[in-house]
C-alpha cells in the first residue's frame, strides 16, 4: 500500500470530537490562526502549520513489585540452570570433538547445536550415517549423532539466493541458518510472499522455512483491517500528505531516537533534522485531542504525542529512499531527505514514566541491599532528593548543571569488587565481591545513607 494524499478512499474515518461544527477562518492571503478546535495556522495555500505544542497531561503509573514466580517460571529457571551447568561442563570436549570432525569427517560433518529441551544434550549433524559416525569418536551419553539432508554450503547458498531474489521487494526482515534449515523472517504474510514468488516464477529451496509476523489474511485475500486508515475529512483538508510505511517496522537498532515532528504548510517535517520530510510507521493515525491539538494515535491513549512536540521511537534516525515510498512525498511536498520514524510516543511522557520507574527501583534497592523497610526506604529516598535539590553546580560554560537525582545515586553500581576480607566492616564478609552481613545487607553504608540514619529517621 502506498502513502496517499488527502484521501478518504480507505476503510474507516477517525472520530473528530468538537471539530465538525467549528468554522475555520477565511483565507486572506497570509498565515492566520484557525478559530476552531484545531490549534493550527492556515497558510495561503489552505494547508496548516503547527510548529510547537505542549505535551498532553500525563500521570505516570508507579510500578509494583513483581508477583511471586509461577510454577512454570520456577521450572523454566531450574531448566535454565541445568542447561547452563551442562553446557559449561562439556564445552571444552564439544569444541575438541568439532575440530576433529571437521578434519576427519570433511564432506560428511555439517554442524553442531545444543538441544536444551528436557535432558540437555549436544547434537552433531552429518550427511551420512549420523549416529554410527559419531560412535566412532565418542560414547558420551548426552552426545547424539543425527543424519540431515543439507550441507552447510547448501544452506548458505539457499539463504543467499532467497535474500538476493527478494531484496528489491522489501518483504524479508532477515534470515538465519537454523539447525538444518534456512529461517526466513517475513514482513508480509506467508500468503502474500508465496504469491509474490509465484509472480516472479521463483521456486523456493526446500530448506527454506518461512516465518511471518504480519496480520492474518481473510478469505478474500485482503487484510482483516485496513493497515493505514484514511484521515478524517476535517484533518485531510489541512495536510498535503500523511505518508505511512506499507510494511511493519521490523528489526531496528537497540537504541532510542528523539525528534520533533512539525507540520509546515501541510507537510510533516523533522524540525531538528534540517526540516527533513517524514515517513510515518504502518498504521499511524491522526486525531484532534480534547484540548484541540493535532496528535498521533487512534485515541488519546496515555503517552500519546502531539504534532509539534518531541517524540521518541526505537531505532536510529534513518533515511528512506525506496521510490514507492518517497515519490508520493516528494510529489506533494517537493524534494528533500525523507526520514522514517518507527513510533509516535511523547518523549515528555516517557521521561515522566521513566522517572517514576527509576524512583521505584531506588526504593526497592534500599530495601534489598541495605535492609530498610518500605516506609524507611521511602523516607530515605525523599531525604536524599531534598539534599540533592540544593546541590546543583555551575558548569565551565556558566550554565547551571542539574543536580544528580536520588534515583541515579541509589541505583548506581556498588563499585569495584572487594578482594580482601580484612577490609569488610565487623559483622560482614566478602560475598560475591561485596561486604555483606549474614542477612545479606551490604556494608559499609553509603555516606549519605549513614548520615540519614544517624538522624534517627
Amino acid at each position: 500500500m502506498k502513502p496517499f494524499c488527502n484521501s478518504t478512499m480507505l476503510l474507516g474515518l477517525l472520530s473528530l470530537a468538537a471539530c465538525a461544527s467549528s468554522p475555520t477562518s477565511q483565507i486572506t492571503g497570509k498565515a492566520e490562526p484557525i478559530q476552531s478546535a484545531i490549534r493550527a495556522t492556515i497558510e495561503p495555500s489552505g494547508n496548516a502549520t503547527i510548529l510547537d505544542a505542549p505535551s498532553a497531561p500525563f500521570t505516570a503509573t508507579e510500578p509494583s513489585a513483581p508477583p511471586p514466580p509461577t510454577a512454570q517460571q520456577i521450572a523454566d529457571q531450574e531448566q535454565f540452570t541445568r542447561v547452563g551447568r551442562f553446557q559449561g561442563s562439556v564445552a571444552g570436549e564439544v569444541q575438541s570433538l568439532v575440530d576433529r570432525l571437521r578434519r576427519d569427517e570433511r564432506g560428511n560433518f555439517v554442524s553442531v547445536y545444543y538441544d536444551n529441551d528436557g535432558a540437555p544434550s549436544v547434537v552433531f549433524q552429518f550427511l551420512r550415517a549420523g549416529p554410527e559416525t559419531l560412535l566412532k569418536y565418542t560414547r558420551h551419553p548426552r552426545f547424539i549423532g543425527k543424519t540431515v539432508r543439507w550441507s552447510m554450503a547448501q544452506l548458505m547458498a539457499d539463504q543467499a539466493f532467497v535474500m538476493k531474489t527478494f531484496a528489491a521487494d522489501r518483504v524479508i526482515e532477515g534470515s538465519g541458518i537454523g539447525r538444518n534449515d534456512v529461517d526466513v523472517y517475513l514482513l508480509v504474510s506467508e500468503t502474500e510472499f508465496r504469491a509474490l514468488a509465484a509472480r516472479k516464477g521463483v521456486t523456493l529451496p526446500e530448506s527454506v522455512v518461512l516465518n511471518s509476523r504480519s496480520a492474518p489474511m481473510v478469505e478474500t485475500g485482503q487484510p482483516a483491517a485496513a493497515p493505514n486508515p484514511a484521515m478524517a475529512p476535517e484533518i485531510a483538508r489541512l495536510v498535503r500528505i500523511f505518508p505511512r510505511d506499507d510494511r511493519p517496522v521490523g528489526t531496528v537498532n537497540v537504541i532510542n531516537s528523539r525528534a520533533r515532528i512539525v507540520l509546515r504548510d501541510g507537510c510533516f517535517r523533522l524540525a531538528d533534522q534540517a526540516g527533513a520530510l517524514v515517513l510515518f510507521p504502518l498504521g499511524a493515525q491522526l486525531f484532534v485531542d480534547a484540548q484541540g491539538y493535532l496528535a498521533f494515535g487512534p485515541a488519546a491513549l496515555p503517552g500519546y504525542a502531539r504534532v509539534g512536540e518531541i517524540i521518541e521511537f526505537p531505532g536510529s534516525i534513518t533515511e528512506v529512499s525506496t521510490p514507492e515510498l518517497v515519490d508520493p512525498i516528494h510529489a506533494a511536498c517537493g524534494p528533500g531527505k525523507v526520514i522514517k520514524v518507527t513510533a509516535l510516543a511523547s518523549a515528555a511522557a516517557r521521561n515522566t514514566q521513566q522517572r517514576a520507574t527509576d524512583n521505584f527501583g531506588a526504593v526497592q534497592r534500599l530495601r534489598a541491599e541495605f535492609g530498610l523497610d518500605e516506609a524507611q526506604a521511602r523516607r530515605a529516598f525523599a531525604w536524599l532528593e531534598r539534599k540533592q535539590a540544593t546541590s546543583s553546580q555551575i558548569g565551565p560554560d556558566g550554565i547551571r548543571v542539574p543536580p544528580v537525582t536520588a534515583a541515579t545515586i541509589i541505583n548506581a553500581s556498588p563499585g569495584p569488587p572487594i578482594k580482601d576480607t580484612k577490609t569488610c566492616p565487623p559483622g560482614s564478609k566478602v560475598t560475591f565481591g561485596l561486604c555483606r552481613t549474614p542477612e545479606g545487607w551490604q556494608k559499609p553504608l553509603p555516606q549519605w545513607l549513614a548520615e540519614f540514619l544517624e538522624q534517627g529517621q
